[in-house]
């Protein structure tokens, strides 16, 4: 539904999961995160990201991968670079989609050097460097 265009429906029936009793897998939830960025519902994609932190199950790459690259899009670099920290720090890896937008966002200008700078700063903190 959601690859259809669709996400209104989809997520109907996501919100009626629960009422019957089944509760959503990690491919769910992304699927769901990502109909709602396709269609810059950002803010609402963000909230089901922090309620499926906090209820379970957890995210995994290509939720956060999904996430970093709507951010990015609409041009919030802060939230992006705040999402690649939260990746970094579960374990886990930008993939190779999320690190050629970066690169072609760097490229045609849509990103600059103080991206890098704030991204390398963010990671570099992460990991208990200075």
């Amino acid at each position: 539904m959601c690859n259809g265009g669709k996400v209104e429906d989809a997520w109907k029936l996501f919100c009626s999961l629960n009422l019957k009793g089944v509760k959503p897998n990690v491919v769910t939830y992304t699927i769901m995160i990502s109909g709602l960025c396709s269609k810059r519902l950002l803010q609402e994609a963000d909230a089901l990201f922090r309620k499926m932190k906090e209820d379970g199950p957890l995210p995994d790459s290509r939720t956060y991968n999904t996430l970093i690259k709507a951010f990015l899009r609409d041009g919030d670099k802060a939230t992006s670079a705040e999402l690649i920290k939260e990746l970094r720090s579960c374990g886990f890896t930008g993939d190779a989609s999320t690190i050629s937008l970066v690169f072609n966002m760097l490229y045609d200008g849509r990103l600059d050097k103080s991206f890098l700078d704030m991204l390398s700063k963010t990671v570099s903190s992460s990991y208990g460097e200075e």
